[in-house]
């Protein structure tokens, strides 16, 4: 989860449900995201976890709490899921790509990140 204040470009309004998957554009159906993590995402609802073959449903920040499914490694600067949920959204959203890495580094260094509500 970036702030807006420091991430460089329009959040961009997702669809937690896609509309493709029947999703809707009501406001409890929509979220804040980074265009990388909305790409990623795309009409995901659910991955497949490897190993197990268990479809679990993606993180839903309307209806679940980040730092249950969430934590960081001690440079602060990759997102490890701690739960089925949490390492599906990793996967599924690439939370962990080299730029988004690269520039969680950045941050880190400047006391940008992680958010203070962390």
């Amino acid at each position: 989860m970036i702030p807006q204040e420091i991430y460089p470009l329009p959040l961009e309004i997702e669809h937690l449900h896609p509309k493709a998957a029947g999703g809707t554009d009501e406001e409890e159906n929509l979220w804040l995201a980074c265009r990388v993590c909305n790409n990623f995402k795309h009409s995901k609802v659910e991955v497949t976890i490897p190993n197990t073959n268990k479809k679990v449903k993606i993180f839903n920040p309307r209806l679940q709490v980040w730092r249950e499914h969430f934590d960081f490694n001690n440079e602060r600067t990759k997102i490890i899921g701690v739960t089925d949920c949490g390492r599906a959204t990793v996967r599924a959203l690439k939370l962990n790509n080299e730029l988004a890495v690269s520039v969680r580094k950045r941050w880190v260094g400047i006391g940008w990140y992680p958010p203070m509500d962390y």
